[in-house]
């Protein structure tokens, strides 16, 4: 796993008493709102854009994808309060914290993606470098354990995968199979 000097266009503004960092498109669904990184000064804020883009980057890699799209901002949308900034970010440069971090990561997938529904599944990288997929906590249905087992045999888990849209798949083929039962 290794990305150097690789260059992401954000942009800084003043936001109540702190600069904030934004990358509108690394991360569309929120990245014009949220700021990924913040500090007391520019200067501070970009700083620490750079470790929190390196973190970003490599959990994508290490979740088995690829890096995300370097995409331009669009002039059309940048505004007086915004400053359009180019983050520099390399792997080599956070790599001890971020090895350190990476091991106990995991994700949390929902049936169809909505954080309010009751199905909820967990994924943790396995030693292979697979991700094993399994329901979180009991099926808010009631099901007799045979049905289920026929139709998952390694219930509690789901499946195993390398991509987090493979396992995202998996889990909304499973909720829709036991919601026919």
């Amino acid at each position: 796993m290794a990305f150097e000097n690789v260059v992401y266009p954000a942009f800084i503004r003043l936001e109540e008493e702190s600069f904030g960092v934004h990358f509108p498109t690394l991360l569309p669904e929120y990245g014009w709102e949220v700021c990924l990184s913040s500090g007391s000064t520019k200067q501070e804020a970009i700083q620490k854009a750079k470790k929190a883009l390196a973190y970003l980057l490599a959990g994508a890699l290490y979740d088995n994808e690829d890096l995300p799209s370097q995409a331009p901002i669009p002039a059309n949308l940048v505004t007086e309060e915004m400053e359009l900034v180019f983050i520099k970010t390399s792997y080599s440069d956070y790599a001890k914290e971020i090895e350190d971090h990476l091991p106990g990561r995991h994700w949390h997938i929902y049936f169809k993606r909505d954080e309010q529904s009751e199905f909820r599944a967990v994924a943790y990288k396995n030693k292979r470098g697979f991700w094993d997929v399994k329901v979180d906590g009991d099926l808010p249905i009631k099901i007799k354990k045979e049905k289920l087992l026929r139709l998952c045999p390694t219930y509690p888990e789901i499946c195993k995968v390398q991509r987090r849209i493979e396992a995202e798949e998996a889990f909304d083929s499973f909720v829709i199979k036991v919601k026919e039962i």
